[in-house]
């Protein structure tokens, strides 16, 4: 009798023990939408998880993305900014305990929803931080030099502009950068390439004013 106890206990550690060693399910409902060029290695995603990738660029049916997620068994869901409709997710099976948005912004998952189902939602704040804030500089240096225009014109085989210049080139040291909510991570990144470059930084929030702590907080040439 005294023994039923400790086996008791025994079977409880021995399952506990066993739910930690085993690898939870998960699915990459689209996983061509970031793996479009198939160079991708999931090889360490799959040593954690026993992992399906449904090699799709995208999904708009609700049954079908149900179907998916509970033909897989999936405990993990990952999305990369593809609509997952709520009626989906009011379709996943209780086994589902996290989505994941292989990105930056979610507002493609109905997270309240998710969450009245105890499912946790996250993201990757820093995804692709710095390639977006160099693109920005990217676009605004094209911009500046007019050069759009005059590629087009060495397409179609005009020369005119090797002679007298046919559109506005100037130079952006001292112009005025414009960021609409900026005071977070990619604004600030936009602010840390361009003020080297002898931009001046306006960033606009709804509180009127940088928070507390940033960076830029106190520089003379952000406001």
């Amino acid at each position: 009798p005294d023994s039923v106890p400790i086996l008791r206990r025994a079977v409880m550690v021995f399952a506990s023990v066993t739910r930690l060693m085993r690898r939870p399910a998960a699915i990459f409902l689209n996983s061509s939408r970031l793996n479009y060029d198939e160079a991708l290695d999931f090889s360490r995603l799959s040593r954690l998880t026993n992992l399906t990738l449904n090699n799709v660029d995208a999904m708009t049916s609700a049954d079908e993305i149900a179907e998916k997620v509970i033909s897989s068994d999936a405990e993990i869901v990952t999305t990369k900014e593809m609509e997952v409709h709520a009626s989906a997710v009011e379709k996943f099976p209780s086994t589902v305990k996290l989505m994941c948005e292989a990105g930056t912004g979610f507002n493609n998952i109905p997270i309240a929803l998710a969450r009245s189902r105890g499912i946790n939602v996250v993201n990757i704040p820093t995804y692709s931080t710095e390639s977006v804030a160099h693109m920005v500089i990217t676009y605004i240096m094209n911009f500046s030099a007019a050069m759009f225009q005059q590629a087009k014109m060495l397409h179609d085989g005009d020369q005119k502009n090797f002679y007298v210049f046919q559109h506005p080139i100037y130079e952006i040291t001292g112009k005025k950068l414009g960021l609409i909510g900026g005071s977070g991570t990619i604004g600030t990144a936009v602010a840390d390439v361009a003020l080297p470059l002898g931009m001046e930084i306006l960033i606009s929030s709804r509180s009127g004013k940088l928070p507390k702590g940033h960076k830029y907080e106190d520089h003379p040439k952000v406001k």
